[in-house]
């Protein structure tokens, strides 16, 4: 029996169920839209100009200025300049980081053409697994820009334009945190939800909610999901055969 317990622990370690960074770099849903180098926007900049008609395009490249009003980014040797005027959306960034921007491009051919971001996210995609709604508050910087997944108390809920617009309270000191979400949801003020997605200016973007299971087994090891559970009931079988 030791052996088993052994071997089925070293298989979740081996493959990284037991959560903490993770960086890959998956489609980002409602983050992502049409990824554009930044070499076609210098090359035909009207192609994807926002000032008359609204396009929201994504971009990527890595930080190469920082000051109070604007950020500039570059991609191969090519470079764009960013809208700071949104503070909140740039805490964690440094110099040099890896970022994917979406938002839209205003051209200025008497000026100086620059992009309007509406998410900021570190690039590489990051994801922190599962954290405390609480820690979000206390060190924005540390998840800005990255995906998380937390539970918490639904203490407001409300809808427009089809968005629900969610005040999440941390389980353990009833800091509240913002929450967006995209869609429909049966969820109500007081229910339990355990919700994943992208920390962004002080808002939790949501892709998935849902009502929280205690008894789930993400409860004992976050990130276990029912995949790795047939993947995990593949091992006893092997190791059934091989005993």
């Amino acid at each position: 029996m030791l052996r088993l317990i052994l071997f089925l622990l070293i298989g979740l370690l081996s493959i990284g169920t037991i959560s903490g960074d993770v960086t890959s770099d998956v489609k980002n849903n409602i983050f992502e839209l049409e990824l554009v180098p930044l070499s076609e926007i210098i090359k035909d900049p009207t192609a994807y100009d926002s000032t008359m008609a609204y396009r929201r395009i994504s971009v990527i490249g890595n930080v190469s200025v920082m000051d109070k009003n604007l950020i500039a980014i570059y991609q191969d040797g090519d470079e764009l300049k960013v809208d700071r005027t949104n503070d909140q959306l740039f805490v964690g960034f440094n110099t040099g980081d890896g970022i994917k921007l979406t938002g839209q491009f205003l051209y200025k051919p008497m000026g100086t053409s620059i992009f309007y971001p509406k998410y900021v996210l570190h690039y590489p995609t990051v994801h922190m697994g599962e954290v405390n709604v609480s820690d979000i508050i206390s060190d924005p910087g540390k998840f800005n820009g990255k995906y998380v997944t937390v539970i918490g108390n639904i203490t407001d809920i409300r809808s427009t334009m089809g968005e629900y617009i969610i005040s999440l309270s941390s389980m353990d000191n009833g800091q509240n945190l913002r929450v967006s979400y995209l869609g429909s949801t049966e969820v109500q003020a007081g229910d339990v939800v355990i919700v994943t997605g992208l920390v962004n200016g002080a808002t939790l973007y949501s892709e998935q909610m849902g009502k929280y299971s205690p008894l789930s087994i993400s409860t004992f090891i976050p990130g276990f999901t029912y995949l790795w559970t047939l993947f995990i009931l593949g091992l006893l079988v092997i190791y059934m055969k091989h005993e």
